[in-house]
């Protein structure tokens, strides 16, 4: 079974994703349950280039297929 990285600390998104994904056969973790103790510094201009530098950071330093979201308010 494929293990897919959900890259976040949040256990409510955590619940979330594993229920929308659940008919699917991954195992579905998230930071702390693989291990990652470092967060990304977020340097990108949009909420897509930050979503990608987590994934591509997290899934270097585990080795798993990584998801990473990005959001804030914009005014």
């Amino acid at each position: 079974m494929q293990t897919l990285l959900i890259a976040t600390h949040n256990q409510g998104k955590l619940r979330e994703y594993r229920a929308l994904l659940a008919d699917l056969p991954l195992k579905v973790v998230n930071l702390d349950e693989a291990g990652v103790d470092f967060d990304v510094d977020e340097t990108g201009t949009t909420f897509a280039e930050n979503a990608l530098l987590k994934a591509r950071a997290y899934a270097a330093a585990t080795g798993l297929l990584t998801w990473a979201d990005d959001s804030g308010l914009e005014v």
